[in-house]
């Protein structure tokens, strides 16, 4: 049902390269972020997936990352082509990590947008954002131009969220927007301005600015581990819809 989300998200968050596998997607971006550097094994042809066909793709993906100098890692979600993919990838000692939630949330009835600090969202990658994210992330230089690349080169709708605090940037984040869904991306708050409600005051200024854009709905991932997210995200009304892993070869 939710198969287009999922087609969603991947343009959403963009790779540097993508490549196609009989319906497979192989996706890398030099290594930044999981979600840019896997297969996405959304489609292909109905076998079963002891089958040899499988086994031959799965070696074809291991010798592109080789290449590509990466680990192997396949995103694993209810619409895996073909459906017994991560019971072979675990036999073949492919280990799971990240497993994480996909949630939606309709934006007829947003809560008042606050104002009790600046927030200012630009349309285009500005120096002010991306250095506010290094900063509250850590994020080296190579990696840095890394992410610069994957966000510039992409041509869908994209809100760039600075919320300042007494001057001084204290949260960021990401919405992309793609047939009336905004997608929220590197929601993140710096150390000194945690638990002050900022991530959920510039999480409603970004779908305020996606809904006057004529988006309908919201989607965002989240590892399930990272507690104070979800329980920001439950108050907020998203729902689950489904979840994923991804399946990592040493």
């Amino acid at each position: 049902m939710y198969k287009n989300i999922e087609e969603i998200t991947l343009n959403t968050w963009p790779a540097e390269q993508s490549v196609l596998l009989e319906g497979w997607i192989l996706r890398t971006a030099s290594g930044y972020t999981k979600r840019s550097n896997s297969v996405n094994p959304l489609y292909g042809p109905e076998e079963p997936a002891t089958g040899p066909g499988v086994q031959q793709k799965i070696t074809l993906a291991e010798q592109y990352y080789d290449r590509a100098g990466l680990q192997t890692v396949f995103k694993i979600t209810p619409y895996t082509s073909p459906a017994g993919l991560d019971d072979l990838l675990s036999e073949r000692g492919y280990r799971q990590d990240s497993p994480s939630s996909v949630r939606v949330l309709e934006l007829e009835q947003l809560p008042p947008l606050q104002s009790r600090h600046t927030l200012v969202i630009y349309e285009q990658l500005k120096e002010e954002w991306t250095e506010a994210f290094s900063q509250q992330t850590g994020l080296s230089g190579a990696r840095r131009d890394i992410l610069c690349r994957m966000l510039t080169a992409s041509a869908l709708q994209q809100g760039y969220a600075l919320l300042y605090k007494d001057g001084k940037p204290a949260a960021c984040g990401l919405g992309v927007i793609q047939h009336g869904y905004i997608g929220l991306y590197d929601i993140v708050t710096a150390p000194g301005y945690r638990r002050q409600g900022l991530a959920e005051e510039l999480i409603l200024g970004l779908l305020h600015w996606g809904q006057a854009q004529g988006a309908s709905a919201s989607f965002l991932q989240v590892v399930l581990e990272n507690a104070g997210a979800s329980a920001l995200y439950d108050k907020l009304g998203y729902r689950e819809i489904y979840q994923y892993w991804y399946r990592i070869r040493d």
